[in-house]
């Protein structure tokens, strides 16, 4: 099955040509409100000289994760950096982009989110989160068991929540060659990677936004 790209388009924005300025206001502290209809845009002016919201530990992320999430078990840092959650359901990621990007950079730009060349999967939306970033939401895996919400901070590397199926669930859908129905993804684990970003970033990135200054 291809990637569907449902950015939910207006009819007259379809229309649009590449040259038309896109609905962005200027940067500014707090963050601006941004235009809904700014996600039909591919050549947005992504902001890259923010510094990055958390420095991509449970360190920097706010004390009462655990409770703030109603999460089970204590967050921990994994060895590849993120703060990672195991509970019953699966699991719960924040991270940053980690290093590695196809990019000859190697910079992490989310423009390359925006766009859909970041590997994406089964399914990809975007969207504007808090009235205030830019965001995108893709299922992927195998039996498409992962849901990633990307958010565009302003900075080199993108804010990113993953929550995905319990890992044993995932490697016997596998073994028996069966995928999940989008729709199961989008009902089970999309609603925990949103109210994480939206619970998170609050606290960590107060005032900011995809267009802050």
């Amino acid at each position: 099955m291809g990637m569907v790209r449902l950015v939910a388009l207006l009819a007259a924005t379809a229309a649009l040509g590449a040259c038309t300025a896109p609905p962005e206001p200027p940067r500014g502290s707090p963050g601006p409100r941004l235009d809904p209809q700014a996600i039909a845009y591919d050549n947005l002016d992504f902001n890259l000289s923010r510094p990055e919201v958390f420095d991509n530990t449970c360190e920097t992320l706010p004390p009462n994760l655990q409770s703030l999430l109603g999460l089970q078990k204590k967050p921990t840092t994994g060895v590849a950096g993120g703060c990672n959650a195991q509970e019953e359901w699966g699991s719960l990621s924040i991270t940053l982009f980690s290093p590695g990007a196809t990019r000859k950079s190697k910079a992490q730009h989310f423009v390359d989110v925006w766009n859909g060349d970041r590997g994406a999967g089964h399914y990809f939306q975007r969207w504007i989160l808090l009235d205030r970033y830019y965001a995108t939401t893709v299922i992927s895996g195998e039996v498409n068991e992962r849901c990633t919400i990307t958010v565009d901070t302003g900075s080199d590397r993108p804010f990113q929540v993953d929550a995905s199926m319990d890992l044993n669930e995932s490697i016997a859908l596998r073994q028996q060659d069966v995928d999940q129905p989008i729709d199961r993804a989008m009902r089970d684990f999309c609603p925990k990677a949103k109210e994480a970003a939206e619970k998170v970033l609050p606290l960590i990135d107060e005032n900011g936004g995809s267009r802050a200054s």
